[in-house]
């Protein structure tokens, strides 16, 4: 994955904020339907909190 600031920068799924480019940011890729999605989140506590949230 590239990084550009082209784009407008994604969302961080369980807090919103912009996800910036760092070694914290976590992604999750995953497969709906045949089409890929990326899930991005600004760290490990987000990437925690939307699993866990997910989970209940």
């Amino acid at each position: 994955m590239i990084d550009s600031f082209d784009e407008e920068l994604p969302q961080c799924r369980q807090c919103r904020w912009s996800v910036e480019p760092s070694s914290e940011r976590r992604v999750v890729t995953t497969v709906e339907d045949g089409t890929v999605v990326y899930r991005h989140f600004c760290g490990d506590e987000c990437l925690e909190r939307w699993e866990s949230a997910a989970s209940d």
